[in-house]
């Protein structure tokens, strides 16, 4: 008898137990968990947007905002909508882009995630495939392998969070297309982070940034084909300066990587002055420095390499020939790059 009792005991706990996850309502704190820990976490955050896309494409180049709903998929059993409106992005993208990357302005969503709303984060970026080609889905995962390949190598940039997104399209009732995209950290988010603030000067040149951190910066870029930047101007640059103990002097902050070598897009050309006839070739364009002083930036980026590798073979979202190409790229730098003459026949011909 006794026995009994305590089977039916448990019996009866089990089944409470049951019952209370049946019956557990998820709330929005799940989705500020989701919008708290946005760049902190590898896992793809899925995502629906639901807009005109038929005049999104004719009105991209206004520079209008545009009503959307954005539906975040929190787990398979919670989703929550939020009123935004998105505007499309970019100097180059927005000609040439059926679909440009678009600014996703969250001001008015009711998303009450601190990390957003404490630092009156008003929109984020979002980067989406260029064209319907298959080709196209491939330069948006190797675009966002470059932040994290950066991210690895220095806090100093730009974090990204991929995205798996899904498009209804209200000009062709709610017709549903599913792709990849990427949301890029918010300025706010990254100099907090940072415990810095921004600097906006288009006049600064290469040389009066800190140099060790504009050295890194140039060889990174170098490793990964990138001539499509400058700190005059403030081109792909973004420029803080951080509190102490942190670093001295205006730091330089990089992104927007669709033209570089590593990706190797359709639509990327190098610049005429600089004499190469592809992007996949490496030219240097940080400052002229000491040998000692380059060495530094050289063995930083070595110091990295099987963890970017390993990331790299490890993304499970592009085929294996897709992650061996790009291993290959950055393996002919690495190569290049421990040769004795690396810095005098690559990098101080062309170092400004």
């Amino acid at each position: 008898m006794r026995y009994l009792l305590i089977i039916t005991g448990l019996l009866l706990v089990f089944t409470v137990r049951l019952n209370a996850q049946e019956d557990y309502v998820p709330t929005f704190e799940d989705t500020i968990a989701v919008y708290d820990e946005l760049f902190n976490n590898e896992n793809p955050l899925h995502l629906t947007l639901k807009f005109d896309l038929k005049t999104f494409r004719k009105t991209k180049l206004k520079g209008t905002y545009l009503p959307a709903e954005m539906t975040c998929h929190v787990n398979e059993n919670f989703q929550v909508t939020h009123p935004v409106r998105i505007k499309a992005r970019g100097e180059f993208r927005r000609d040439v882009c059926t679909l440009p990357p678009f600014w996703v302005n969250i001001r008015y969503s009711g998303i009450e995630a601190d990390s957003l709303r404490d630092l009156e984060v008003n929109r984020m970026k979002m980067v989406i495939r260029c064209k319907s080609s298959s080709v196209y889905k491939h330069y948006i995962l190797r675009e966002y392998l470059i932040y994290k390949i950066y991210n690895i190598i220095t806090p100093y940039s730009y974090r990204a969070r991929l995205v798996k997104l899904k498009f209804l399209d209200t000009s062709k009732d709610d017709n549903v297309i599913e792709d990849w995209a990427f949301l890029i950290e918010p300025s706010d988010l990254m100099t907090t982070r940072l415990n810095s603030v921004m600097i906006k000067n288009d006049k600064l040149s290469i040389r009066s940034v800190n140099q060790e951190v504009m050295t890194l910066l140039a060889m990174f870029q170098y490793m990964i084909g990138n001539g499509d930047f400058s700190v005059t101007g403030r081109h792909n640059i973004k420029l803080i300066a951080v509190k102490p103990p942190g670093p001295s002097g205006v730091l330089p902050i990089t992104y927007d990587f669709d033209y570089t070598g590593l990706v190797d897009a359709i639509y990327a050309i190098p610049g005429e002055t600089l004499g190469i006839t592809n992007v996949t070739e490496r030219y240097y364009l940080g400052p002229c420095r000491p040998d000692e002083a380059q060495m530094e930036a050289i063995q930083k980026i070595a110091s990295h390499k099987d963890q970017i590798i390993d990331y790299i073979m490890g993304f499970e979202y592009l085929d294996e020939k897709e992650r061996k190409e790009i291993v290959d790229y950055l393996e002919s730098y690495f190569n290049e790059a421990e040769d004795e003459s690396f810095i005098s026949d690559y990098i101080t011909p062309t170092c400004r």
